[in-house]
């Protein structure tokens, strides 16, 4: 890593720590919830863990606006911390309450939620003006890494170590990401002021012609985000039910079989990451990777329609989930990089919303639609829900491809006169 900007270290072990607390009590929340309350109640704990979600990155945007990245991390994980320390408390003395097992299950996708917005903003503050995509991947990395090593231990200790334990855990691994917060890389908000030279008038205009595409780009980033959501939503129920059709029921038979996928996803996963992705997005750039993995979903789905056969279904639907892979080690760190051509207070709350709350908004919204649609609908029309979705989600990557090419869009970008003076239009 010799090659790579000050701070990728710092940034991809602190994204490895978190991912993993992350795990732990994604893993615990989940398993507990379903196992002592059961599952005619996920559906409202989905909908309100999203709900939750959105306050709480609405209080972010407002936290990033106004204290400096490591007062905000610092607050923010002691805070995780000692939620995660009281939940281990609460919930051993009283292990079925559904107060104490739905509060966990909405603090895994609060933790979900703050690790996106933070680490995006923490990569792109950090690497957005180094040029190279190489970065961003060594981040994406870290969370890789603690899905394999973190999911293989739970795995193993599952059946002997109590839930609640595996919370302390997570608290200890929320210290050692405070502790790594001292050497993450320190940034500034860069505020360039008017200068008031011959030719103001036409750098105005252009500054304009900038608010135009900033306005279009951040509109085009969450509607991509929002679209990705629906479709992966209506996808992954879709293998879900093939799953369970195809091994007709049968309990093992269905575990092995997630157990050996993600393993073997992960896997190959960490692999392109370490040796490939990063060279990739280099010299190709992200415009061909936004644009491959939605692509790849709609070659899927139109496969799914050349029969309706289980079996057939079963070997078409793991690959398209299998495309996972494409979409965790190029897709999402060049989605990533996309932001960083804005400006930088902009850019934070442009992750802020985009991450923390257009996503979380319609992942409800979509897990709504599917409770109602879902009883309603065969296979072969799940199916066509999720081309048309795919439809936006190609012309907003479009967009986004066409608007990342020509530079920076912020109308608070800095551009220079003849004498180098910065310039903003307010």
């Amino acid at each position: 890593m010799n090659d790579l900007p000050d701070g990728t270290l710092a940034i991809s072990l602190f994204s490895f720590l978190t991912a993993a607390s992350y795990v732990v009590t994604r893993a615990v929340g989940v398993g507990l919830f379903l196992s002592r309350i059961g599952t005619d109640r996920l559906p409202y704990a989905l909908t309100g863990a999203a709900l939750v979600v959105i306050v709480m990155s609405a209080v972010t945007r407002m936290v990033v606006r106004r204290v400096s990245p490591r007062i905000a991390l610092r607050f923010t994980w002691t805070v995780l911390a000692l939620l995660s320390g009281s939940l281990a408390v609460m919930i051993r003395w009283s292990p079925d309450s559904l107060l104490w097992l739905g509060v966990l299950f909405v603090l895994a996708e609060v933790r979900g939620c703050l690790n996106s917005v933070y680490v995006t903003t923490l990569s792109n503050d950090a690497f957005g003006g180094w040029g190279s995509k190489r970065p961003f991947v060594w981040v994406a990395t870290g969370a890789t890494l603690a899905g394999v090593l973190i999911g293989g231990v739970l795995s193993v200790e599952a059946s002997s170590v109590a839930g609640e334990t595996f919370l302390l855990v997570a608290v200890g691994l929320d210290v050692l990401a405070i502790t790594v917060i001292r050497w993450l890389p320190r940034s500034t908000v860069c505020i360039d002021t008017m200068s008031a030279g011959d030719g103001s008038h036409k750098r105005t205009e252009s500054m304009r012609r900038r608010y135009q595409r900033v306005r279009h780009y951040r509109w085009a980033l969450g509607a991509l985000m929002a679209s990705q959501v629906v479709a992966l939503t209506f996808m992954g129920y879709q293998w879900n039910v093939v799953v369970t059709k195809y091994h007709a029921g049968y309990e093992q038979g269905i575990i092995a079989y997630f157990a050996a996928f993600y393993a073997i996803n992960d896997a190959v996963i960490l692999l392109l990451q370490i040796t490939a992705a990063g060279h990739l997005l280099d010299r190709l750039g992200i415009g061909w990777v936004l644009l491959l993995y939605p692509l790849a979903l709609l070659g899927v789905a139109l496969a799914m329609l050349a029969s309706p056969q289980i079996a057939y279904l079963f070997i078409v639907v793991s690959i398209g989930s299998g495309l996972n892979v494409v979409r965790r080690s190029l897709h999402d760190p060049g989605l990533a990089s996309a932001y960083s051509i804005m400006r930088q207070d902009v850019r934070r709350e442009t992750i802020v919303v985009v991450r923390g709350m257009v996503k979380p908004f319609v992942e409800a919204a979509s897990a709504i639609l599917l409770l109602w649609l879902a009883p309603l609908l065969s296979l072969s029309n799940v199916t066509l829900v999720w081309i048309l979705v795919l439809t936006p989600w190609l012309v907003c990557a479009i967009v986004v491809v066409s608007i990342h090419h020509t530079g920076q869009p912020d109308v608070v970008a800095r551009t220079h006169d003849e004498h180098g003076l910065g310039l903003a239009a307010g």
